[in-house]
């Protein structure tokens, strides 16, 4: 469950009369430990392959070179994923390519430059470990562990947790580095139970001296966060008796099921290399779910122009500063993935691209720490523990899943309309927020209806599409709509038919819903209806060369909408994820101005950029203030079979940003060279306009 400590701003967006709920900023963030923005993580796994080891490391060139990139923290690699240690280990292989203390050297030229030095160790990644325990091996459903095929590259040689040997291992290697070295702490990588299950004889014989199925996906999770928790605990307890002051990680552990983790972390990392798979969706989703729990958040980038271990991949430093801007206007701080090779020794061309993008977050440093971003919407995830959150997943018996996209739809859609939220699980407090969105497949428990009936009780608003209006036995949890549902549309597309009058401003069109719809009929006013085409395409029936056309109005709502709550019968934000197609984004424009008619922003920017809100609490250094990021997306044209590169920006001009605090703003300016802004407009509908936006822009508003 998140953390329900935190502090609403009085300044509300709406008329004083507004029963509405105040925007919504978590209060830890006032008293987080002053954190490093510009981390680098120094990826260096070396196989047996490897015969040399840091042949051209210097000292005293790897600090320097940090300092020359603008570098204040970095990861050096105690123990990497084949099992290799890079310092003198008395309780493992070094790697036997290496004939010095390389990571006793990294630390050393790291504290003679007053740069964070963190520890890597990698947890169930271990092929050294992996070969020589078999008895300790992850067993997947199909009785096969991840150990590769003979005739196969190695990947993933998954451990599991359950063996304790290994894991006191893992804490005996944790005392003897930091114990041996003056670091900042431990940092864990690969502790997640691949798949969320295993089926070793460990395993399978707790579940059975349980009575609990093994082959049941929730059972599998409960036991895997469980077993994943505990290991946490005990390395968060480890390292802090050694010292109090030591930051610990453990990296990828934004899955559901955070809240019950976070006694195991000092702080939450983000592994999402945006051009090496992760997309430019995956760190906006993860982020707005990971720093609701208490603990400073960091997301990571890569210098790669593709992903790790990419040798002669180096991402154009536009790339970066496109991509650093948008981390911090999260609430987060930064980590760049590099990766040198064996030799040890620093690209200076590496350093010099990363250089520019930290030598521009060095200097907006001030509007950053400890700064809190400010919501009015949350998006509502399913409880299911180590499901990542954009997943939004449809879990058969045998374990295989579907990536609905509904989340990532979600966060994508209320991006673009530059609604501030976060994303909650069931059972968090729903009331610090002015509208709830449930996205297509969550199931809605009996709990959560209760719990979101309470809120709109209380003059909260909802949105809920496609499954997640269905609650016990297939009816609506609300009965305020008056729906009832009559199963899933035979029609995939079917048709959106828009009432002109609620809707004058879009085009009088039969919209394809092109995944269909539910059918929810009412006996209120329907805003849109579902249309259906004379039949559906098949081998029995079809023409031309796609879906059949519309043909006629049905019975059944598509959009059902009152004061508090709008209904949406198709799945519209995996809709979206999957086609774009624009009339979904503004159909849920219309709703969401209907249900909140002012916000906390609104923008003329461009529906590619970022808009987001953080707040920073009064200091003796400055005033209380807002800072309104602007963040400026526009990738190359894009070939099929490669990711999105933003190296050459097109310039933003005259953007108008309209904010809705009521209290008076006594200064407003640009972060970067503080140059003064004109504060036009009124206490609750401020304006401000930028004249001119390459990467980002920062709007400082003092009240």
């Amino acid at each position: 469950m998140s953390c329900d400590i935190g502090h609403r701003i009085t300044h509300l967006f709406a008329p004083k009369e507004s029963p509405m709920q105040p925007y919504w900023m978590d209060s830890h963030f006032f008293s987080q430990p002053p954190r490093r923005f510009r981390k680098i993580h120094l990826d260096f796994h070396n196989s047996q392959h490897i015969p040399r080891i840091g042949e051209r490391f210097d000292a005293d060139e790897f600090g320097d070179t940090l300092l020359a990139g603008n570098v204040d923290a970095v990861v050096v690699f105690a123990k990497d994923m084949h099992g290799y240690f890079y310092y003198p280990s008395e309780s493992g292989p070094m790697h036997p390519g290496l004939d010095f203390d390389l990571m006793g050297a990294q630390i050393a030229a790291c504290r003679k430059r007053d740069i964070k030095v963190y520890a890597y160790y990698c947890v169930t990644w271990d092929h050294y470990l992996a070969e020589r325990h078999p008895e300790w091996l992850v067993w997947k459903r199909d009785r096969t562990t991840y150990l590769p095929k003979f005739d196969q590259t190695p990947g993933w040689t998954a451990i599991c947790l359950m063996n304790t040997d290994f894991v006191q291992q893992v804490l005996d290697h944790t005392k003897e580095f930091l114990t041996k070295y003056d670091l900042d702490g431990p940092w864990y990588d690969m502790p997640f139970p691949i798949g969320g299950e295993c089926f070793c004889p460990k395993c399978l014989a707790h579940f059975r001296a349980h009575g609990l199925d093994p082959l049941d996906v929730a059972t599998q999770r409960q036991h895997k966060q469980q077993l994943l928790t505990d290991y946490m605990k005990k390395c968060h307890d480890v390292a802090h008796q050694i010292n109090p002051n030591y930051q610990v990680d453990q990296n990828n552990q934004t899955s559901i099921g955070l809240g019950e983790r976070i006694v195991g972390l000092d702080n939450v990392d983000i592994e999402a290399l945006p051009t090496g798979g992760w997309g430019y969706l995956y760190y906006p989703t993860n982020v707005r779910y990971a720093r609701n729990f208490g603990q400073s958040v960091v997301g990571m980038t890569g210098r790669f122009h593709r992903s790790w271990a990419d040798y002669g991949g180096l991402k154009h430093p536009n790339q970066l500063m496109s991509e650093l801007p948008s981390i911090v206007a999260q609430g987060a701080q930064i980590s760049i993935g590099d990766q040198p090779p064996p030799h040890g020794r620093l690209d200076p061309a590496v350093y010099q691209s990363i250089g520019v993008g930290y030598g521009y977050i060095k200097s907006i440093e001030p509007w950053l720490q400890r700064a809190a971003p400010v919501t009015e919407v949350a998006i509502v995830v399913d409880n299911l523990p180590l499901t990542d959150i954009g997943d939004n997943l449809v879990i058969g018996g045998d374990g295989r899943h579907e990536k609905e996209g509904a989340v990532y739809g979600a966060v994508k859609l209320l991006g673009e309309l530059q609604v501030q939220f976060d994303i909650i699980e069931g059972g968090a407090n729903l009331g610090r927020y002015r509208l709830i969105v449930l996205p297509d497949s969550l199931v809605v428990s009996p709990t959560l209806a209760s719990q979101l009936n309470q809120y709109l009780a209380n003059g909260g608003r909802v949105i809920a599409s496609h499954r997640a209006l269905n609650g016990v036995a297939n009816q609506c949890w609300n009965t305020q709509l008056g729906l009832t549902y009559h199963g899933e549309s035979p029609y995939a597309p079917a048709y959106l038919l828009l009432d002109h009058t609620h809707y004058p401003h879009l085009p009088a069109y039969e919209y394809a819903l092109y995944y269909g719809t539910a059918q929810w009929q009412t006996n209120l006013p329907q805003r849109a209806t579902v249309g259906e085409p004379l039949f559906q395409r098949s081998a029995a029936h079809y023409t031309s060369h796609a879906q059949s056309p519309f043909d006629h109005a049905s019975d059944y709502a598509a959009v059902v909408q009152n004061d508090t709550m709008a209904a949406i019968s198709f799945p519209i934000f995996s809709s979206y994820f999957k086609s774009g197609y624009w009339i979904y984004r503004e159909l849920l424009r219309a709703i969401i101005d209907e249900l909140l008619p002012v916000r906390l922003t609104k923008s003329n920017a461009p529906i590619s950029s970022e808009v987001l809100v953080t707040y920073q609490q009064q200091t003796d250094n400055h005033p209380a203030r807002y800072m309104v990021h602007i963040c400026n997306y526009s990738p190359n044209r894009r070939a099929t079979p490669h990711m999105e590169y933003l190296e050459d920006p097109i310039p933003l001009h005259d953007i108008t940003v309209t904010l809705g605090i009521d209290v008076r703003i006594s200064n407003a300016y640009l972060a970067d060279d503080q140059s003064p802004l004109h504060v036009a407009g009124q206490a609750g509908a401020w304006q401000l306009t930028v004249p001119k936006i390459r990467f980002n822009a920062i709007i400082v508003c003092e009240v």
